[in-house]
């Protein structure tokens, strides 16, 4: 047997550090094996994927050296490798008739009003929050005369009723046992045609002769879905591994909020990719002989996924920043002189406009820029403290900026752009000036009036009194070093 493993991202936003991650395995597994190493675009959800993320995607692998075999880019003898592209091939829509045809699956008519409704009775009466299968048992033929008269529907899986789903993962201890009633009768295919996740994944994986699915726990819960849709469609199924989730320190999953997820960063930031990816392979395996540093070809020849740690490998910048340093050092001159001018090149459009009414010589832009650049600021104490304030208020202004900003971080449509921080700031301020009013009718607003907060922004972001316009500053810093500097700022100030 020829071991055929992929990784699967949607391209709906930056390709993220977890796809790496999942890719290194995958690729290991695979060169370990001598097998093939396989990329798959699944953007079955048209309203966020889009042809520009997919490309980061190809460009991020790449750059990481994370080369596979087939994908959408290079081809290959199982492709298309775009499920859009498979669609339309009709691919998906053939073994969802198969279903309905051997009465494992069903059409279902709910409006997403009956929906709603259903969902409002199970969380009244207590109940468990699923599809209530009220079109399970309905007659093929009435099912089909409703299509036929033009009425919306879905197709579900017959999921079975009685008994459990036992699966032995080779990474855990305990079998992944879950009763069958507990598993939702899973919609296949959508109102439009296009198919679920489910549906297609499997089907994929068994056409792309896929024989390990290598991937992260997340996915557990719907296991048991995917092994009866391999057993229902006579598929053999590929051996299913899960491996744990990337994690912050404070054991929750990864998040933009509290560490930098999109690998488009760490390559404008200047990581190497060999220290990305020695970084990646030690959160969740080690070298026989016990090694810090090695090489992807190294990691590659020793590779046994068995050894692979599931406890949720906590994801430590400070720990990449040290490998960043091992490797970096050994590059030769010619190397770091071209690491060097891609950290500037890469940042001079952007940065320019902002810093060239300040500039006299070439070389002012290295230390106009230093703000953009470096790790940390170290701003004066006095001058984080604005006039009409003492420390301990303007360690308080600061505190509620930093948690005001985690909340907007981590809210759906947040905007990192020098537009989307001036609506969030003048919007936050005004609400909070409103407060300090009320508390004190007759005085005029001190700790939230924009001067006050601005200047204090602009010394705790930067270091200094002055800067180019402080929005552009700070979507020009970035969002992970503005939250680490808010705090550093506040540590001045005790």
């Amino acid at each position: 047997m020829t071991v055929r493993v992929r990784i699967a991202p949607s391209p709906t936003g930056d390709p993220h550090v977890g796809t790496a991650y999942i890719g290194l395995i995958n690729y290991c597994f695979a060169k370990r094996h001598g097998g093939k190493f396989i990329l798959r675009i699944e953007d079955t959800d048209q309203s966020r994927c889009t042809p520009e993320s997919a490309k980061a995607i190809y460009d991020s692998m790449h750059w990481l050296g994370l080369h596979y075999d087939e994908g959408p880019d290079i081809g290959g003898p199982h492709g298309p490798y775009t499920q859009s592209e498979r669609v339309a091939q009709g691919i998906y829509q053939r073994y969802a008739d198969q279903l309905i045809e051997q009465g494992d699956a069903y059409y279902c008519f709910c409006t997403s009003h009956d929906l709603e409704q259903m969902r409002k009775r199970q969380l009244a009466s207590g109940e468990p929050v699923m599809y209530d299968r009220r079109h399970r048992g309905m007659d093929l033929g009435e099912a089909k005369d409703r299509i036929a008269k033009g009425e919306p529907y879905v197709v579900r899986m017959k999921t079975d009723l009685e008994g459990e789903h036992v699966y032995k993962d080779r990474l855990r201890k305990q079998p992944v046992v879950k009763g069958w009633k507990e598993i939702d009768d899973q919609v296949l295919l959508k109102s439009d045609g296009w198919p679920t996740y489910h549906l297609a994944a499997v089907v994929d994986d068994h056409l792309m002769g896929i024989t390990h699915v290598i991937r992260a726990e997340e996915w557990l819960n719907s296991l048991p879905k995917h092994t009866w849709l391999n057993r229902k469609l006579g598929f053999t199924a590929p051996e299913y591994v899960h491996v744990g989730l990337l994690r912050n320190a404070d054991k929750s999953k990864i998040s933009k909020r509290k560490n930098p997820t999109s690998l488009l960063w760490y390559n404008q930031q200047g990581y190497l990719p060999e220290a990305l990816l020695n970084f990646l392979a030690l959160l969740g395996h080690s070298m026989p002989d016990g090694r810090e540093k090695f090489t992807l070809a190294e990691l590659a020849e020793t590779f046994d996924l068995d050894r692979i740690n599931v406890a949720g490998p906590v994801f430590d910048l400070a720990k990449l920043r040290h490998l960043q340093g091992l490797y970096f050092r050994e590059l030769d001159t010619e190397r770091v002189r071209a690491e060097v001018h891609r950290a500037v090149d890469a940042r001079f459009l952007d940065l320019l406009p902002l810093l060239r009414e300040r500039m006299v010589f070439g070389g002012d832009f290295c230390a106009q820029s230093e703000p953009f650049y470096a790790e940390k600021v170290e701003p004066h104490p006095d001058h984080l403290v604005p006039k009409g304030m003492d420390k301990t208020q303007a360690k308080t202004v600061l505190e509620q900026i930093q948690s005001a900003l985690k909340r907007y971080v981590a809210s759906d449509g947040a905007q990192w752009t020098a537009v989307g921080l001036e609506t969030f700031f003048r919007t936050l301020l005004e609400e909070k000036a409103s407060e300090e009013t009320a508390a004190n009718p007759e005085a005029k607003p001190v700790l939230w009036a924009n001067k006050n907060v601005f200047m204090l922004l602009r010394v705790a972001v930067t270091g200094r009194k002055e800067s180019p316009p402080l929005f552009d500053t700070l979507a020009q810093v970035g969002q992970l070093r503005v939250l680490e500097r808010l705090g550093l700022a506040q540590q001045k100030l005790r």
